[in-house]
């Protein structure tokens, strides 16, 4: 039986000599075979020594980056620092001015019931020691709408200019204009509640704000889609609007 075999020549454009050789047809197959697995070997050290190159550039920023944000935290260490030393620097002026910084202690116990006209209780208090809503926020009013679903608040007509007045002793969380009720208050209290105080025709209270109760926070008005002076008037509850009628007697 024949080998099989390949044969190769080799030939020179300037002589007329060549040069043959046989392989045989299995040793082209392994040189074949050889030749893939050392092209194959070429292409994955390349990709290698790629994601080396990406993966050392990457160290080589976020390196950097660390550096910077370690420069940035000890700039926040120093002025947090610094402001607690003005803090108490401002604590021993305070104290030898006499002056009080903060609010007295918050008594978070229950208040006594509401009344139309403001009740002793609620004069001369300290902030703090009625932090429930317990005063009604106008006088001399008339119930126009009772809450219900779709508006868990009660509507109280009043004259144009009435004081509205805060029902508990809290901060001015926020103080704008909305579409629908105008000129408004939201006032934050304790234990979770807040009020809402609607179609004001103006504001007595800035945001940021400590009120007592009874203190007049802005007036009656028509403000915000209304066809009649009266005072959109909400109690919240962690958040959620309940109606007001449990809290005040109406």
């Amino acid at each position: 039986m024949a080998r099989k075999e390949l044969s190769f020549f080799i030939a020179s454009n300037y002589s007329t000599n060549s040069l043959r050789f046989n392989l045989r047809l299995w040793v082209v197959r392994l040189l074949a075979v050889a030749a893939g697995f050392l092209a194959l070997l070429v292409v994955v050290s390349l990709v290698m020594v790629l994601a080396g190159v990406y993966r050392l550039g990457r160290l080589s920023y976020l390196e950097r980056r660390n550096r910077s944000l370690e420069a940035e935290f000890a700039k926040v260490t120093a002025l947090r620092n610094r402001l607690e030393q003005v803090e108490e620097e401002s604590r021993k002026m305070a104290m030898m001015l006499g002056v009080e910084m903060t609010p007295p202690a918050v008594n978070w116990d229950s208040v006594p019931f509401d009344s139309q006209a403001l009740p002793e209780w609620a004069k001369g208090q300290t902030w703090g020691t009625q932090l429930v809503p317990g005063l009604l926020p106008v006088e001399d009013y008339a119930v126009s709408q009772r809450a219900k679903e779709g508006h868990l608040a009660v509507d109280l007509a009043a004259a144009v200019g009435a004081p509205v007045r805060a029902t508990a002793d809290g901060v001015v969380e926020q103080r704008g204009e909305d579409r629908q009720y105008g000129r408004f208050l939201l006032l934050k209290h304790g234990q979770g509640y807040e009020s809402y105080y609607g179609h004001l025709q103006d504001w007595d209270v800035d945001k940021g704000d400590s009120v007592q109760a009874g203190k007049a926070i802005g007036w009656v008005g028509t403000t915000g889609q209304t066809t009649a002076p009266h005072l959109h008037f909400e109690i919240r509850k962690d958040g959620q609007r309940i109606d007001p009628a449990s809290v005040l007697k109406f």
